[in-house]
């Protein structure tokens, strides 16, 4: 209590805080990295009536230097990197979109190849249901019974060509010179 009573800026406070700020370490400053003086350099006095034990002086904060600007040929080595980052993305997207157009056409291929398979099958069976029709009735004709007639030069029908008719005359009211009609611009 009797160093309390000494800093007159504990006595405005209730007497939890007054604890608190008797063990807070002081501030350092941070300016010129000056050593800190032998009064800072001091640990707090623990107080017999503080249930808080007294907190340990925290380390000094030095400013970083700062970041020197880096030299040409690494800068230029660090751009030709990213350049050839975005090269390197934008030709493994193209692959991959060679390789998918390449799979699709071949499935499409594939397909329409099927398709023209299937309709090669369609036209081998017509024709050999075709000729067989053809067959079939080829044996039906030489059966006596049919009444169908060989074929001869007697039952030949032979039919007299017709006689020319002249050209129709030309109307010269309808045509039109060649002269008057401008020839076409062009194709």
């Amino acid at each position: 209590m009797a160093i309390a009573l000494k800093s007159p800026t504990l006595r405005a406070l209730p007497r939890d805080r007054q604890s608190a700020v008797r063990h807070r370490p002081p501030l350092r400053s941070v300016k010129g990295g000056a050593r800190p003086s032998q009064q800072q350099r001091q640990r707090p006095v623990r107080s017999p009536l503080s249930a808080v034990p007294a907190l340990s002086p925290r380390p000094v904060v030095r400013r970083l230097p700062t970041s020197r600007p880096l030299p040409f040929w690494l800068s230029l080595l660090i751009y030709i990197q990213r350049g050839s980052l975005a090269v390197a993305f934008v030709l493994v997207t193209a692959a991959l979109v060679v390789y998918g157009s390449t799979i699709y056409m071949q499935q499409l291929w594939s397909k329409e190849y099927g398709k023209l398979k299937m309709m090669q099958r369609s036209e081998r069976q017509m024709i050999a249901v075709g000729e067989g029709l053809k067959n079939q009735l080829i044996q039906q004709a030489e059966q006596p019974g049919s009444g169908l007639v060989p074929k001869t030069s007697e039952h030949t029908i032979l039919v007299e060509p017709a006689v020319e008719r002249p050209p129709l005359p030309v109307n010269p009211v309808l045509s039109q010179p060649e002269a008057t009609t401008p020839p076409p611009i062009g194709y």
